[in-house]
């Protein structure tokens, strides 16, 4: 599974999912925006954070829905004393009436 900076595209069924984070940088303890777009409509958009390698916690991501196939939420998340934070989000939704999850990883504090 590979690690997104800024943006990531997952595919699922006949769908792209475009997961966006600003800043891209993914700071700790700032606020976070993160976007989602389908290119079709789905629903029941929920997001969790854990930590990848390590327990942070489970952090929820509220979405609010800005349009069929637009979703926007904010978080923050502590920071990590190793220096080395890979985030997890955990992305359930329905599409067609069918249960899906996917998983995206990023880095936190990513200046480089």
């Amino acid at each position: 599974m590979s690690i997104f900076k800024g943006e990531c595209v997952k595919q699922v069924e006949n769908i792209k999912l475009t997961f966006s984070l600003s800043p891209g940088n993914a700071p700790s303890e700032k606020p976070l925006t993160l976007s989602l777009s389908s290119t079709l409509p789905i629903t029941d958009v929920n997001i969790r954070l854990e930590g990848r390698d390590m327990f942070m916690g489970m952090i929820p991501v509220k979405m609010q829905q800005s349009d069929d196939t637009t979703y926007i939420g904010q978080f923050i998340y502590g920071s990590c004393s190793s220096g080395y934070m890979v985030w997890r989000g955990f992305v359930s939704f329905r599409l067609n009436g069918q249960d899906h999850t996917v998983i995206v990883d990023f880095l936190a504090d990513d200046n480089g």
